[in-house]
């Protein structure tokens, strides 16, 4: 009797080892799993995306004026890639705030002191919409940010880079394609298991492709200062210290990405004027609907009232309304601002 329940207890042991090992064995690497990711994104048809971000940039320099600006976004989309085409919308909150640090000495480099004396804060919120068909996008519904009356349906044309950029789904690839990867967990998403990556982007492109997903790319954004300021950080990024954290989570059964997530902090120098920037910036982007079948036609009045970025930036608003287009942004701050 006790002979057998050796044996019963060898064979037990022996199965359990065998389904131990045949796990281990069918266990996924992180780069089996990205491969997996890379192959079935290049295989979707079209998918829906939700979205946001904060961005907040902190400048100072030798006048001891801090000037911040806190942006925060958040939006959706649809994308069919058959057709190349996309649709989102994004509202956008900007507060730009100017702190004058009196007793401070030599440079502030940001660094506010507790003796700061004046602090002006104002807030806006725009809401903005995006069609993009094939190599031309047309933003809209601007004209909340204008000092007069008028819907506003600008079309710019761009290149096939750019357009990737504006993918959602491409762009976290290309992140992806060109990382060192980590497999940190399982965790669920929408009561969906997924393996939890961490990875470690290239610093240029994932600015690049945050700047173009929130469109502070688009030459519109570029005729306001603030634009101005994170367009150019752009060239020199690759020379900035960033510190970037970066975490995409895959249904194990279908291998699509359902979240990713990042965050990122970079500080430069401008060499002309040694103003200090700093950016902190938070991104969550959601992932659903995939190879569902979507629709994006542009409506009668884009169609027909979309006027060409180039007509819009040689228009002298200045001699038509009063107010240069540089600075309507700075004027509807300054109308925002609360009574002391």
């Amino acid at each position: 009797m006790k002979k057998k329940m050796k044996v019963g207890l060898v064979v037990v042991v022996v199965i359990a080892a065998i389904m131990m090992l045949s796990s281990y064995a069918g266990a996924l690497s992180p780069e089996e799993i990205r491969d997996m990711v890379l192959n079935n994104s290049s295989e979707v048809d079209a998918y829906k995306f939700d979205m946001n971000m904060t961005i907040d940039v902190l400048t100072g320099n030798e006048t001891n004026v801090v000037t911040e600006l806190a942006m925060g976004d958040n939006g959706c989309g649809v994308v069919d890639i058959i057709n190349k085409s996309r649709w989102m919308t994004i509202r956008r909150c900007m507060n730009l705030s100017e702190i004058m640090a009196e007793n401070t000495s030599g440079n502030t480099k940001g660094n506010i002191s507790e003796d700061s004396s004046s602090n002006m804060s104002r807030t806006i919120c725009i809401e903005m919409e995006m069609y993009h068909i094939n190599n031309t996008m047309y933003l809209g519904d601007l004209g909340s940010m204008l000092p007069f009356d008028l819907s506003l349906w600008i079309k710019s044309e761009m290149s096939e880079q750019n357009g990737t950029s504006q993918d959602q789904l491409g762009a976290q690839m290309v992140l992806l394609n060109c990382s060192n990867v980590t497999l940190l967990e399982v965790a669920e998403v929408k009561g969906e298991e997924c393996y939890v990556l961490k990875i470690v982007p290239d610093s240029e492109k994932f600015w690049k492709i945050m700047m173009d997903q929130s469109l502070m790319n688009h030459p519109l954004v570029g005729q306001f200062e603030m634009g101005k300021k994170l367009q150019n950080i752009s060239d020199v990024a690759n020379q900035s210290i960033m510190n970037i954290s970066m975490s995409l989570w895959i249904a194990k059964d279908t291998k699509f990405v359902m979240k990713s997530v990042a965050t990122m902090e970079m500080m430069t120098v401008s060499p002309d004027t040694e103003e200090e920037t700093r950016i902190a910036m938070d991104y969550e982007i959601g992932f659903y609907d995939y190879d569902v079948p979507v629709s994006i036609m542009l409506p009668p009045v884009v169609v027909e009232g979309a006027i060409d970025i180039d007509e819009i930036l040689g228009i002298d608003f200045k001699a038509i309304v009063g107010i240069a287009f540089d600075d309507i942004l700075d004027m509807l701050l300054r109308e925002n601002q609360p009574n002391p």
